[in-house]
């Protein structure tokens, strides 16, 4: 147990490290705000899906692949059945109106890419990417259907369809179309000539180091002032670090998984806020002040919890 606890220690460190780096040197200005949006676009559309694809092609054979499918029930029923928890508990606490919506979403979703992936590497290695990239894919189809309609559902004047070309564009983002385009060379059992995969292997390296990074420097940037704790954050900080990691661990009782994959999902259910919710509630004028409050205070509360939840899993 004490092993446990020490070797996740090290793999926080390994994340906080590259976390406060990020943060100082945004403070003394070699990064801002700029940067940080130019490493999230290499990210997000170049390193991130090479990442993917190189990482399936080598870890995972055609059997493999077939028998971890099943593992998405868990993310998807442990996402919808906390948010639907989520939308009872802001009526039940009395959540303010007008941001119910953005409390569901960020009760029950993770930042899985920023700080999940990262976080996932730290702690588990190369071996638990796929995995971590299964609850990617259940979090972002949720996040880019129900999370945003409960989102722009908080503003009364704004009127969205769940289901539009516009949602589906950014539910099959690049993230999501690398890992696709690597599940399908693993069915079909294509191997990627040699200069290519390492290629694609040395981009995709980078995709660790500049999301810490961009974490750094939205922290910097959002600030620790003029934060308060109330009910609502409270209730928050519970989904994230509580329920949502408890309904995942309940759920792989009734759905039988490998350890590491449903270590890796428990792991993921308990990542902060996702970066995306301040931007979309300030696009549709929602409550973007306590969506960036609980983006900060959850980044910085999920390094210190991980190496406690790490032995808890082990017991477990």
């Amino acid at each position: 147990m004490l092993y446990t606890f020490l070797n996740a220690i090290q793999g926080v460190l390994v994340i906080l490290f590259v976390l406060m780096l990020g943060y100082f040197l945004a403070k003394y200005r070699w990064f801002d705000s700029k940067v940080s949006d130019l490493f999230a676009k290499v990210v997000v559309n170049v390193s991130l899906p090479l990442y993917m694809i190189a990482n399936l092609t080598s870890t995972f054979t055609k059997n493999e692949l077939e028998h971890s499918a099943r593992g998405l029930l868990i993310p998807f029923l442990s996402i919808l059945l906390s948010y639907s928890m989520a939308v009872i508990i802001a009526r039940v606490a009395n959540v303010k109106a007008h941001r119910r919506g953005l409390f569901a979403a960020i009760f029950s979703l993770s930042n899985s890419i920023f700080v999940g992936l990262p976080m996932s590497l730290a702690l588990f290695g190369d071996v638990a990417t796929p995995y971590t990239l299964l609850y990617y894919m259940a979090n972002t189809t949720i996040w880019w259907t129900l999370g945003v309609y409960g989102i722009i559902r908080d503003n009364k004047t704004e009127n969205q369809k769940v289901l539009s070309i516009d949602t589906l564009k950014r539910i099959f983002n690049p993230p999501l179309i690398g890992f696709l385009i690597g599940v399908g060379l693993v069915l079909l059992q294509i191997k990627l000539p040699k200069f290519i995969f390492d290629s694609f292997k040395m981009v995709g390296g980078l995709t660790t180091p500049l999301s810490i990074f961009c974490v750094g420097i939205t922290m910097y940037e959002m600030g620790f002032k003029n934060f308060r704790f109330d009910k609502d954050s409270i209730l928050v900080f519970a989904g994230r670090f509580l329920v949502t990691p408890f309904i995942t661990w309940l759920l792989s009782h009734f759905i039988p998984v490998p350890k590491l994959m449903r270590d890796v999902f428990i792991i993921m259910s308990a990542m902060p806020v996702m970066v995306n919710s301040a931007i979309i509630s300030r696009v549709y004028n929602g409550d973007y002040e306590f969506a960036t409050a609980m983006i900060t205070y959850s980044t910085v509360f999920s390094v210190v919890i991980m190496p406690f939840l790490m032995v808890l899993i082990k017991i477990i």
